[in-house]
Protein backbone atom coordinates (compact mmCIF):
# COMPACT_ATOMS: atom_id res chain seq x y z
CA UNK A 1 0.00 0.00 0.00
CA UNK A 2 1.00 3.92 -0.74
CA UNK A 3 0.62 6.31 1.89
CA UNK A 4 -1.46 8.30 -0.70
CA UNK A 5 -4.08 5.32 -0.03
CA UNK A 6 -4.11 5.50 3.34
CA UNK A 7 -3.98 8.96 3.68
CA UNK A 8 -2.98 12.03 6.29
CA UNK A 9 -5.41 11.22 8.53
CA UNK A 10 -5.47 7.29 8.72
CA UNK A 11 -1.64 7.74 9.33
CA UNK A 12 -2.25 9.71 12.60
CA UNK A 13 -4.42 7.39 13.84
CA UNK A 14 -2.36 4.54 12.95
CA UNK A 15 0.34 6.14 14.60
CA UNK A 16 -1.36 7.20 18.01
CA UNK A 17 -2.91 3.48 18.55
CA UNK A 18 1.20 2.56 18.08
CA UNK A 19 2.70 4.82 20.61
CA UNK A 20 -0.30 5.44 22.84
CA UNK A 21 1.32 5.42 26.28
CA UNK A 22 -0.27 5.23 29.70
CA UNK A 23 2.69 7.20 31.31
CA UNK A 24 1.73 9.25 34.55
CA UNK A 25 2.38 12.85 33.08
CA UNK A 26 1.09 12.34 29.50
CA UNK A 27 -2.77 13.56 29.96
CA UNK A 28 -3.28 13.79 26.11
CA UNK A 29 -0.62 12.65 23.42
CA UNK A 30 -1.04 12.24 19.94
CA UNK A 31 -4.81 13.93 18.32
CA UNK A 32 -5.01 16.98 19.89
CA UNK A 33 -3.72 19.97 18.76
CA UNK A 34 -1.28 19.92 21.09
CA UNK A 35 0.48 17.75 23.37
CA UNK A 36 -0.94 17.88 27.13
CA UNK A 37 1.70 16.75 29.97
CA UNK A 38 1.72 17.70 33.36
CA UNK A 39 4.00 20.48 34.24
CA UNK A 40 3.82 21.38 37.98
CA UNK A 41 1.04 20.87 40.51
CA UNK A 42 -0.85 23.67 39.13
CA UNK A 43 -0.21 23.36 35.15
CA UNK A 44 0.14 21.49 32.14
CA UNK A 45 2.94 22.25 29.45
CA UNK A 46 1.63 22.23 26.04
CA UNK A 47 4.00 21.39 22.98
CA UNK A 48 3.21 21.45 19.26
CA UNK A 49 4.83 21.02 16.14
CA UNK A 50 4.71 22.27 13.00
CA UNK A 51 5.82 22.52 9.26
CA UNK A 52 5.69 24.86 5.98
CA UNK A 53 7.44 23.23 2.97
CA UNK A 54 8.07 24.92 -0.25
CA UNK A 55 5.43 24.46 -2.89
CA UNK A 56 2.96 22.46 -0.65
CA UNK A 57 2.38 25.32 1.85
CA UNK A 58 3.87 28.36 0.29
CA UNK A 59 5.06 29.88 -2.98
CA UNK A 60 8.11 32.11 -2.50
CA UNK A 61 6.46 34.13 -5.81
CA UNK A 62 3.59 34.74 -3.76
CA UNK A 63 5.19 34.98 0.09
CA UNK A 64 7.39 37.83 1.37
CA UNK A 65 10.25 36.16 3.57
CA UNK A 66 9.43 38.09 6.09
CA UNK A 67 5.40 37.18 6.36
CA UNK A 68 6.43 33.49 5.70
CA UNK A 69 8.52 33.95 9.03
CA UNK A 70 5.56 35.49 10.56
CA UNK A 71 3.37 32.72 9.10
CA UNK A 72 5.50 30.15 10.89
CA UNK A 73 5.06 31.43 14.38
CA UNK A 74 1.47 32.26 13.46
CA UNK A 75 0.20 28.83 13.13
CA UNK A 76 2.09 26.98 16.18
CA UNK A 77 0.70 29.87 18.60
CA UNK A 78 -2.98 28.64 17.03
CA UNK A 79 -2.54 25.12 17.97
CA UNK A 80 -1.51 26.91 21.91
CA UNK A 81 -4.51 29.10 21.28
CA UNK A 82 -6.96 26.20 20.50
CA UNK A 83 -5.81 24.65 23.83
CA UNK A 84 -6.62 27.36 25.99
CA UNK A 85 -2.99 28.14 26.62
CA UNK A 86 -0.48 30.91 26.84
CA UNK A 87 2.59 30.58 24.41
CA UNK A 88 6.05 30.53 26.09
CA UNK A 89 9.19 29.46 24.02
CA UNK A 90 9.69 28.71 20.33
CA UNK A 91 12.87 26.40 18.69
CA UNK A 92 12.92 26.91 15.15
CA UNK A 93 14.38 24.80 12.21
CA UNK A 94 15.45 25.43 8.89
CA UNK A 95 16.30 23.41 5.76
CA UNK A 96 17.65 25.51 3.14
CA UNK A 97 19.42 24.92 0.14
CA UNK A 98 22.80 26.12 -0.28
CA UNK A 99 21.62 29.07 -3.12
CA UNK A 100 19.60 30.59 -0.62
CA UNK A 101 20.51 33.99 0.32
CA UNK A 102 21.45 35.54 3.24
CA UNK A 103 18.58 37.95 2.64
CA UNK A 104 16.44 35.57 2.75
CA UNK A 105 17.32 34.04 6.17
CA UNK A 106 17.20 37.81 7.87
CA UNK A 107 14.13 38.73 6.48
CA UNK A 108 12.37 35.60 7.77
CA UNK A 109 13.83 35.56 11.03
CA UNK A 110 12.73 38.94 11.22
CA UNK A 111 9.21 38.02 10.68
CA UNK A 112 9.66 35.11 13.22
CA UNK A 113 11.53 37.37 15.86
CA UNK A 114 8.56 40.72 15.80
CA UNK A 115 5.82 37.86 15.64
CA UNK A 116 7.22 35.73 18.90
CA UNK A 117 7.93 39.03 20.44
CA UNK A 118 4.66 40.11 20.02
CA UNK A 119 3.04 37.01 22.13
CA UNK A 120 6.25 37.39 24.73
CA UNK A 121 7.28 34.04 23.12
CA UNK A 122 11.22 33.66 23.26
CA UNK A 123 13.59 31.91 20.37
CA UNK A 124 15.28 29.47 22.61
CA UNK A 125 16.69 26.67 20.21
CA UNK A 126 16.29 24.98 16.76
CA UNK A 127 18.43 23.40 14.24
CA UNK A 128 19.86 24.32 10.54
CA UNK A 129 20.30 21.73 7.75
CA UNK A 130 20.49 21.93 4.10
CA UNK A 131 18.00 20.39 1.47
CA UNK A 132 19.27 20.04 -2.30
CA UNK A 133 15.80 22.03 -3.76
CA UNK A 134 13.19 23.21 -1.48
CA UNK A 135 12.89 25.63 1.83
CA UNK A 136 11.49 23.44 4.88
CA UNK A 137 10.52 25.29 8.37
CA UNK A 138 9.61 23.68 11.42
CA UNK A 139 8.39 25.27 14.54
CA UNK A 140 8.44 23.74 18.04
CA UNK A 141 5.99 25.93 20.71
CA UNK A 142 6.03 25.22 23.98
CA UNK A 143 3.28 26.91 25.95
CA UNK A 144 1.22 26.59 29.87
CA UNK A 145 -2.07 26.14 30.50
CA UNK A 146 -4.05 26.03 34.05
CA UNK A 147 -5.11 22.22 34.41
CA UNK A 148 -8.37 23.56 35.26
CA UNK A 149 -8.71 25.51 32.02
CA UNK A 150 -6.79 23.38 29.24
CA UNK A 151 -9.51 22.48 26.21
CA UNK A 152 -9.04 19.13 24.21
CA UNK A 153 -10.78 18.41 20.80
CA UNK A 154 -13.07 15.52 23.28
CA UNK A 155 -16.08 17.10 25.60
CA UNK A 156 -18.59 18.12 22.94
CA UNK A 157 -22.43 16.83 24.15
CA UNK A 158 -25.02 16.91 22.56
CA UNK A 159 -27.47 20.03 22.31
CA UNK A 160 -23.92 22.25 22.98
CA UNK A 161 -23.74 25.12 20.53
CA UNK A 162 -20.83 25.49 17.18
CA UNK A 163 -18.84 28.47 17.69
CA UNK A 164 -16.28 29.92 15.40
CA UNK A 165 -13.97 33.19 16.07
CA UNK A 166 -13.36 36.23 12.98
CA UNK A 167 -14.24 34.99 9.79
CA UNK A 168 -13.59 32.09 7.24
CA UNK A 169 -12.63 31.56 3.92
CA UNK A 170 -10.16 34.42 3.33
CA UNK A 171 -7.11 32.82 3.29
CA UNK A 172 -8.29 29.96 0.78
CA UNK A 173 -9.51 32.97 -1.57
CA UNK A 174 -6.38 34.79 -0.99
CA UNK A 175 -4.29 31.61 -2.37
CA UNK A 176 -6.85 31.24 -4.58
CA UNK A 177 -6.76 34.74 -6.23
CA UNK A 178 -2.90 34.89 -6.47
CA UNK A 179 -2.86 31.75 -8.16
CA UNK A 180 -4.90 33.22 -10.71
CA UNK A 181 -3.42 37.11 -10.92
CA UNK A 182 0.06 36.00 -10.67
CA UNK A 183 2.47 39.15 -10.17
CA UNK A 184 -0.53 41.10 -11.64
CA UNK A 185 -0.86 44.31 -8.95
CA UNK A 186 -3.69 43.57 -6.44
CA UNK A 187 -5.32 46.54 -6.28
CA UNK A 188 -9.03 45.84 -4.65
CA UNK A 189 -8.58 46.38 -1.08
CA UNK A 190 -11.30 43.82 0.38
CA UNK A 191 -8.78 41.32 -2.19
CA UNK A 192 -5.92 42.60 -0.30
CA UNK A 193 -7.12 41.66 2.60
CA UNK A 194 -7.87 38.57 1.96
CA UNK A 195 -4.13 38.31 0.53
CA UNK A 196 -3.15 39.18 3.62
CA UNK A 197 -5.33 36.82 5.77
CA UNK A 198 -3.51 33.43 3.96
CA UNK A 199 0.10 34.76 4.12
CA UNK A 200 -0.16 36.55 7.65
CA UNK A 201 -2.89 35.06 9.57
CA UNK A 202 -3.72 36.41 12.96
CA UNK A 203 -3.67 33.62 15.74
CA UNK A 204 -6.44 33.60 18.20
CA UNK A 205 -4.23 33.34 21.90
CA UNK A 206 -5.80 35.84 23.68
CA UNK A 207 -9.49 34.73 22.92
CA UNK A 208 -8.36 30.88 23.29
CA UNK A 209 -7.05 32.52 26.89
CA UNK A 210 -9.93 33.92 27.76
CA UNK A 211 -12.36 31.35 26.77
CA UNK A 212 -10.48 29.06 28.67
CA UNK A 213 -10.28 31.23 31.42
CA UNK A 214 -14.13 31.57 31.55
CA UNK A 215 -14.40 27.94 30.85
CA UNK A 216 -16.67 28.58 28.58
CA UNK A 217 -15.70 25.51 25.75
CA UNK A 218 -16.27 22.60 26.16
CA UNK A 219 -14.57 21.13 23.22
CA UNK A 220 -12.09 23.78 20.93
CA UNK A 221 -9.59 23.03 17.75
CA UNK A 222 -8.03 26.08 15.53
CA UNK A 223 -9.70 25.87 11.84
CA UNK A 224 -6.25 24.81 9.83
CA UNK A 225 -7.29 22.17 7.82
CA UNK A 226 -11.02 23.43 7.02
CA UNK A 227 -14.22 24.43 9.28
CA UNK A 228 -16.34 20.82 8.15
CA UNK A 229 -12.57 18.63 8.26
CA UNK A 230 -11.85 20.38 11.91
CA UNK A 231 -15.31 19.55 13.08
CA UNK A 232 -15.28 16.33 12.13
CA UNK A 233 -12.37 15.86 14.16
CA UNK A 234 -14.28 17.47 17.23
CA UNK A 235 -17.34 14.88 16.31
CA UNK A 236 -15.22 12.09 16.40
CA UNK A 237 -13.09 12.48 19.67
CA UNK A 238 -16.17 13.53 20.93
CA UNK A 239 -18.53 10.97 19.76
CA UNK A 240 -20.75 12.88 18.73
CA UNK A 241 -22.82 14.00 14.98
CA UNK A 242 -22.82 17.94 14.20
CA UNK A 243 -25.02 20.52 11.87
CA UNK A 244 -23.99 23.47 10.40
CA UNK A 245 -26.05 26.17 9.39
CA UNK A 246 -24.18 27.57 5.69
CA UNK A 247 -26.14 30.64 6.27
CA UNK A 248 -24.64 31.29 10.03
CA UNK A 249 -21.07 30.63 8.65
CA UNK A 250 -19.37 34.25 9.25
CA UNK A 251 -17.79 35.66 5.90
CA UNK A 252 -15.55 38.86 5.12
CA UNK A 253 -17.23 41.63 3.14
CA UNK A 254 -14.50 40.63 0.53
CA UNK A 255 -15.93 37.26 0.35
CA UNK A 256 -19.44 38.16 0.08
CA UNK A 257 -18.56 40.58 -3.12
CA UNK A 258 -16.40 37.38 -4.34
CA UNK A 259 -18.98 34.94 -4.21
CA UNK A 260 -21.82 37.59 -5.84
CA UNK A 261 -19.44 36.13 -9.33
CA UNK A 262 -18.87 33.00 -8.21
CA UNK A 263 -21.66 31.53 -5.74
CA UNK A 264 -19.62 27.99 -5.87
CA UNK A 265 -16.73 29.52 -3.44
CA UNK A 266 -19.10 29.89 -0.43
CA UNK A 267 -17.20 26.77 -0.45
CA UNK A 268 -14.29 28.26 0.60
CA UNK A 269 -15.66 29.09 3.79
CA UNK A 270 -16.46 25.69 4.75
CA UNK A 271 -13.17 23.44 3.39
CA UNK A 272 -10.96 26.42 2.02
CA UNK A 273 -8.30 26.03 5.60
CA UNK A 274 -5.73 28.14 6.90
CA UNK A 275 -8.15 30.52 8.57
CA UNK A 276 -6.64 30.10 12.29
CA UNK A 277 -9.51 30.96 13.74
CA UNK A 278 -11.34 29.04 16.32
CA UNK A 279 -14.23 26.49 15.90
CA UNK A 280 -15.51 25.41 19.38
CA UNK A 281 -18.32 24.03 21.15
CA UNK A 282 -20.42 26.01 24.56
CA UNK A 283 -23.09 24.81 26.50
CA UNK A 284 -26.32 26.80 25.14
CA UNK A 285 -26.62 28.35 29.01
CA UNK A 286 -22.87 30.29 28.29
CA UNK A 287 -24.25 32.34 25.16
CA UNK A 288 -24.80 35.29 26.51
CA UNK A 289 -21.14 34.81 28.26
CA UNK A 290 -19.82 34.45 24.73
CA UNK A 291 -21.72 37.62 24.06
CA UNK A 292 -19.88 39.99 26.78
CA UNK A 293 -16.54 38.07 25.56
CA UNK A 294 -17.03 39.09 21.67
CA UNK A 295 -17.58 42.58 22.92
CA UNK A 296 -14.69 43.27 25.43
CA UNK A 297 -12.16 41.52 22.79
CA UNK A 298 -13.43 43.36 19.86
CA UNK A 299 -14.05 40.07 17.58
CA UNK A 300 -17.07 38.22 16.28
CA UNK A 301 -17.84 35.17 17.86
CA UNK A 302 -20.44 33.53 15.84
CA UNK A 303 -22.85 30.66 16.81
CA UNK A 304 -23.16 28.84 13.46
CA UNK A 305 -24.67 25.48 13.99
CA UNK A 306 -25.51 22.35 16.56
CA UNK A 307 -23.86 19.41 18.49
CA UNK A 308 -26.19 16.46 17.11
CA UNK A 309 -26.62 12.44 18.10
CA UNK A 310 -23.81 10.88 16.34
CA UNK A 311 -25.72 8.82 14.10
CA UNK A 312 -26.91 11.60 13.02
CA UNK A 313 -23.27 12.47 10.92
CA UNK A 314 -21.42 15.60 10.16
CA UNK A 315 -23.57 18.23 7.97
CA UNK A 316 -23.91 21.48 6.71
CA UNK A 317 -27.84 22.46 6.08
CA UNK A 318 -28.75 25.23 3.48
CA UNK A 319 -31.57 27.46 4.19
CA UNK A 320 -34.25 25.27 3.42
CA UNK A 321 -32.73 22.51 5.97
CA UNK A 322 -31.32 20.57 2.80
CA UNK A 323 -27.72 18.83 3.64
CA UNK A 324 -25.20 19.89 1.25
CA UNK A 325 -23.04 17.51 -0.70
CA UNK A 326 -19.46 17.89 0.33
CA UNK A 327 -17.55 15.99 -2.00
CA UNK A 328 -14.11 17.78 -0.43
CA UNK A 329 -14.56 19.00 3.27
CA UNK A 330 -10.47 20.00 3.92
CA UNK A 331 -7.07 19.25 3.08
CA UNK A 332 -5.31 16.10 3.58
CA UNK A 333 -1.51 15.24 2.84
CA UNK A 334 -0.88 12.48 0.71
CA UNK A 335 -4.31 12.61 -1.17
CA UNK A 336 -4.64 14.05 -4.09
CA UNK A 337 -6.71 17.31 -3.67
CA UNK A 338 -9.55 18.37 -6.34
CA UNK A 339 -9.27 22.14 -7.44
Amino acid sequence: MQIKELGELALIKKLAEQFATSHPRVIKGIGDDASVTIQDESQYLLCTTDTLVEDIHFSLKHTPFYNLGRKAVSISLSDIAAMGGTPTFLLVSIILPASVTIDFVNLLYRGIKEKAEEFDVKLIGGNTSSSPDKIIISTTMLGEVFKDRVILREGASVGDNIYVTGRLGDSALGMKIWKEKGDNIITDPFLKDAVMAHIDPCPRVREGIKIAEKKLATAMIDISDGLISDLRHIAEQSAVGAKVWVEKVPVSTGLKRWILDHPQDIMLALNGGEDYELLFTASDKDAPKLETVSRELDIAITHIGEIAPKINGVNVLNEKGEALNLAIEGFEHFKQRQE
